[in-house]
């Protein structure tokens, strides 16, 4: 009797334990594990990805070097569930719960954090549980539709190890209080249906006074950019805008995934299926099998890996220089100049103080097809900046050296990104 008395008190210990230890979150070595981690949230890249046309968990599993490569730190996974009105359950067609823990492990060892999109919940769903459930998992947070259930939910995951956001959606007239997400959604480019300086422009002012956005131009269920706003012609040049949009700014940037390399949007309701361009190429019968095989499509992943010039080579070059810059990562002031008459989008980053080495950072998007020639010489001196050149950080057309502020040449769609220099 007495040692099935100490059997049952271990067996019970140990559930207590087991409990405790999964209410704690993540699990130790995983991203995010423990109180004393930065905040990895305010200037993250987030890929937001849904399952159904990635090849399911698994597929996303397969794919995140690939992720990775990009330079993001997030995967945001989104329509997951089978409806809004059962959220813990996991839509067979993509996958099983075991799936979304491999996943989760798997990103961790890549230092990376998977969200889940919880969209927009019916009043009457018990919030606390559905967190509770998703948290034990070992997500590192939300996206959620609805002021009042994203502060709730904040409040909920403050309870776990590990510093887990919850994202919200941005309610331009709703004022931001330090109890509600820490991120912002902000949609606003998303909306955006012409390529011109005079559309684009406040929306990129409206972004600059706001703390903690997480910024997007594509999301599920809407027109992808480069749909709403190519040309069929300078296709890729104008993503690569897009992308400098998102990436040449303050803060927090998501790509819906397929946007990097120009993924446009499908006839139908259902989730384009991503473009990968690795699968070998079948040989009809009675056919001889080429020497030279076709190279793959230029609108794939294996082709783009083989252009450096690509929408997804600018992407990462454009990614790896958010990261790297301060001054365009977390620099505190962002002016947008108007030169709307030239349809030529322009804005500076300045860091809190300019130096020589550590000077303001120009941006420069030509929105139109033909070639334009610029001069910001008034604007900077209006700014009370010094500076007379640019040194190039990242171009798209290609060119090589600096720029001289008062007579520059921008190529039709062309993107320009330097410092200032004296």
């Amino acid at each position: 009797m007495a040692r099935l008395k100490f059997l049952a008190a271990i067996s019970l210990a140990f559930m207590l334990a087991s409990l405790a230890y999964s209410q704690a979150l993540a699990r130790p070595g995983w991203a995010g594990f423990g109180t004393a981690s930065p905040v990895w949230w305010k200037d993250a890249s987030v890929y937001e990805i849904d399952p159904h046309g990635f090849g399911g968990l698994t597929g996303v599993t397969q794919h995140l070097d690939y992720i990775h490569s990009l330079g993001t730190d997030v995967v945001l996974l989104t329509r997951i569930q089978v409806d809004a009105g059962h959220p813990q359950d996991i839509d067979p067609a993509i996958g099983t719960l075991d799936d979304l823990e491999e996943l989760i492990h798997q990103a961790s060892d890549r230092n990376m954090r998977v969200l889940i999109d919880l969209g927009t919940l019916p009043a009457a769903i018990d919030l606390t549980s559905i967190a509770r459930y998703w948290l034990n998992q070992g997500v590192a947070g939300f996206h959620v539709n609805g002021t009042e259930q994203a502060a709730s939910l904040r409040k909920i995951a403050g309870a776990y190890k590990g510093q887990r956001v919850v994202i919200g959606d941005l309610d331009p007239a709703a004022a931001t209080t330090g109890d509600g997400p820490q991120l912002l959604l902000d949609a606003r480019l998303g909306k955006v249906k012409q390529l011109t300086a005079a559309a684009i422009r406040p929306e990129l002012e409206a972004m600059v006074p706001a703390q903690n956005l997480l910024v997007a131009t594509d999301a599920p269920g809407e027109l992808r950019s480069i749909t709403r706003l190519g040309d069929g012609a300078h296709d890729s040049d104008i993503a690569k805008i897009a992308a400098t949009l998102l990436f040449a700014n303050r803060g927090s940037a998501l790509i819906y995934y397929g946007q990097e390399i120009g993924l446009a949007s499908g006839d139908s309701a259902a989730a384009p299926e991503m473009k990968w361009g690795s699968a070998p190429v079948e040989t009809p019968p009675g056919t001889r099998r080429s020497l030279h095989p076709a190279p793959p499509d230029p609108a794939s992943v294996a082709g783009q890996e083989a252009d450096p010039d690509s929408l997804l080579g600018w992407y990462r070059r454009l990614i790896a220089l958010h990261r790297s810059n301060a001054t365009i990562s977390t620099g505190p002031t962002t002016i947008v100049l108007d030169h709307d008459d030239q349809n030529v989008l322009v804005w500076v980053r300045k860091p809190q103080a300019p130096t020589y080495k550590n000077p303001p950072v120009v941006v420069i998007c030509n929105l139109s097809a033909q070639t334009v020639h610029l001069s910001l010489t008034d604007d900077i001196k209006k700014l009370h900046m010094r500076g007379n050149f640019l040194r190039t950080m990242l171009r798209s057309d290609g060119g090589m050296g600096p720029l001289t502020l008062d007579s520059m040449t921008l190529a039709p769609f062309g993107v320009y990104i330097g410092g200032l220099g004296y």
